[in-house]
């Protein structure tokens, strides 16, 4: 395994300091930090056009082919599938899979909020709408990211959790808590690759991708604001549930197609508190790799 990158986290069921696996670290590596990749990340790469086309190679027959040495190389769980490999149509297929969900128990306590997705988490537990701060080699401001002052004053001063998806995740997100979701609002954007892999400058992934904003009047926490955000490759982001209608936590909110992803979860001013290990490690620059369902915060004791 190449760690160029150098990528650790934290894997919270094992209690080990791990290196992430990069899927294409070279031409990563290429295109974030040479003077030729630059340029043409900023022209070709990052372009709408470029995700839809990756995407649709992706959804070829032909593309099945790189399911089993994806496997390998990434270490993907494959006891974890519910149908067998020859069964997948597509590499993109595989990709949105569907999993055995046995294997990602809800926390059942009414107090817990719960991981929406497979993923590694930075915690927050107070964000600051005028502050402009780095998140592992991007750059993050709730004003740009939001993009709607409504929203900023309902969640100043309140909590912040961001879910990194890598390629060979689980790319389904669910619901952190019960409750009526509304409609999934789209910012329009560009398409970064979502991981750190910019050695020299810090990245606008925040302020700059492509988004999806949905408010959940959840019946633990408040208003939660979930924001799927799409990165480099993505070719969409599909949403699978009915808005107004009630929602039990850990239902199925929709899921990403091709590439690597972000869940980023909002809650106002005093309505969760974080756990504490995942802000600790958020403090030491250290993401926490957290499965879909444990917990991520508890209603604040009074």
């Amino acid at each position: 395994m190449n760690d160029r990158f150098s990528i650790k986290y934290l894997d919270r069921t094992e209690g080990m300091l791990r290196t992430e696996r990069v899927y294409a670290d070279g031409f990563l590596n290429w295109l974030y930090n040479y003077r030729l990749g630059n340029l043409s990340n900023e022209f070709v790469f990052r372009q709408k056009y470029v995700s839809q086309l990756y995407g649709w190679i992706h959804n070829q027959r032909l593309s099945r082919g790189k399911i089993v040495p994806f496997m390998q190389k990434m270490n993907v769980n494959a006891d974890e599938l519910i149908c067998e490999i020859e069964d997948f149509t597509s590499f993109n297929d595989f990709f949105k899979r569907e999993i055995d969900l046995s294997k990602r128990p809800i926390n059942p306590s009414p107090h817990a909020c719960i991981a929406p997705v497979d993923g590694k988490i930075l915690a927050y537990q107070s964000i600051d709408p005028d502050m402009t701060f780095r998140i592992k080699r991007s750059i993050f401001n709730l004003r740009s990211f939001l993009f709607d002052e409504t929203l900023v004053e309902r969640f100043s001063q309140g909590s912040m959790l961001v879910s990194r998806l890598g390629l060979k995740d689980y790319h389904h997100f669910h619901f952190p808590d019960s409750g009526v979701p509304g409609e999934a609002k789209s910012i329009k954007g560009k398409y970064y690759a979502s991981g750190p892999y910019s050695l020299r400058k810090l990245i606008p992934f925040y302020s700059e991708n492509y988004r999806m904003l949905t408010i959940v009047d959840s019946e633990h926490f408040g208003q939660i604001l979930m924001v799927e955000i799409g990165a480099f490759t993505v070719g969409s982001i599909q949403q699978r549930y009915r808005p107004g209608r009630r929602v039990v936590k850990g239902d199925r909110k929709g899921f990403f197609e091709m590439g690597g992803s972000t869940v980023a979860l909002l809650f106002e001013k005093g309505r969760i508190e974080l756990d504490r290990d995942l802000c600790v490690n958020t403090r030491n620059d250290i993401e926490t790799y957290v499965l879909m369902g444990d917990s991520l915060g508890s209603i604040p004791r009074k």
